[in-house]
């Protein structure tokens, strides 16, 4: 049996986590047989073969009134009742299935504003947005891969807890290791990146340098002893406006220790040429560049704000900052982690993590409950 799968996005953009995670989804349904169109404001990157991609006009002044432009646009293509499954990876009313890749946004907000934020036009809409979703009468499932964002969606919306499928992360081990980078491809990396033989490379990876602590980065790299920084450089991957970090580095004196090399297709690359991986993102549901670096060896500081950092800690593959998050604690732990001699033992302990723990299937998984819920919405037609 063929079923017709809608899925909808926001925006689609090559490098973007979650914009990855989807295409995989959905090109998994396709290989088991079935049809997947993606609806979408803007798709930026290459167009896969076998996959139906529909641009809709939801340009507005903020991203939740495009969000809003989007949510009437595709229940309008998807009205006639042509799909057995809407799948959505963007807060909008009506979907079957959402994938939720960001945070609960009501709890984030009663941790970290205040209630004069509450009265905001940005607020209400993205309340009601996320809203329309979580209500238990939605009827809307839920994929998870942040388990503990479960309990705050409950909590906030008294969502039906037997609507959430909480899924293993989605790590594609086989694109990071079936061509793991040589001795001398490594060395003539390191090399070009400006890192001496005695040197370090601290990887910095995401496309929205704010929210992953980009400037938190730099002043863990402003921090360390001059010595040691000079045989630092600091390798930032990912797409955004640079200009504003750029004038932050150049403040703290490392203009010339820091590398922008954009978006990068072939990140393991990178994983196996870094020291240390260091990843302090003020917002993070989950963080599968953790995992992604953990797999190939590379030790990792992050901070416990992010969803998979736990995994960091049960692997003893590097270090997580504590909670309130404290910009010295992250100056102490960066410079330790580059010093340390357990850096070997970080490496094998997180390759072993990865032979022994799941942190693969979530692309099987999400596609098991889609097909599910498509075959019990053909039965209800």
């Amino acid at each position: 049996m063929v079923y017709n799968l809608a899925f909808v996005v926001s925006l689609y953009f090559e490098f973007g986590g979650m914009q990855r995670t989807m295409l995989r989804i959905a090109q998994k349904c396709i290989k088991l047989g079935h049809e997947v169109d993606i609806y979408t404001g803007k798709w930026a990157g290459i167009r896969p073969e076998g996959v139906g991609i529909y641009e809709l006009d939801t340009r507005a002044a903020t991203n939740h009134a495009s969000n809003d432009k989007l949510a009437r646009q595709f229940c309008q293509a998807t009205e006639r009742g042509s799909y057995d499954c809407r799948v959505g990876f963007t807060k909008i009313p009506g979907l079957d299935i959402y994938y939720a890749g960001d945070p609960c946004y009501a709890a984030r907000v009663a941790e970290t504003k205040g209630r004069l934020y509450r009265m905001t036009p940005r607020y209400r809409a993205l309340y009601r947005q996320e809203k329309a979703v979580f209500a238990p009468d939605s009827g809307t499932e839920f994929l998870l891969i942040a388990h503990r964002e479960r309990e705050k969606f409950i909590h906030y919306y008294h969502s039906n807890p037997d609507c959430f499928h909480l899924l293993p992360p989605g790590v594609n081990r086989d694109f990071l290791l079936r061509a793991k980078p040589g001795s001398e491809e490594i060395r003539q990396m390191r090399q070009q990146l400006g890192v001496a033989p005695d040197g370090f490379l601290a990887l910095f990876v995401g496309s929205r340098f704010r929210t992953k602590g980009l400037d938190r980065a730099l002043r863990a790299m402003g921090a360390l002893p001059a010595a040691l920084r000079q045989k630092c450089r600091l390798v930032v991957v990912g797409e955004d406006k640079k200009s504003p970090y750029r004038r932050l580095a150049n403040l703290l004196g490392i203009n010339d220790l820091v590398v922008f090399v954009g978006s990068q297709s072939k990140m393991n690359r990178f994983y196996f040429s870094a020291d240390l991986l260091l990843h302090p993102p003020y917002v993070e549901s989950t963080g599968t560049v953790l995992l992604e670096a953990m797999i190939c060896g590379l030790p990792v500081l992050t901070t416990a704000n992010c969803g998979f950092a736990h995994h960091i800690i049960e692997a003893d593959a590097g270090m997580v900052c504590s909670l309130p998050f404290n910009q010295q604690q992250l100056d102490q732990h960066f410079a330790e982690m580059l010093l340390a001699d357990k850096r070997v033992q970080w490496r094998e302990n997180g390759i072993a993590y990865g032979d022994r723990i799941d942190l693969y299937g979530l692309i099987d998984e999400a596609a098991k409950v889609i097909i599910a819920r498509a075959v019990k919405n053909r039965k209800t037609k």
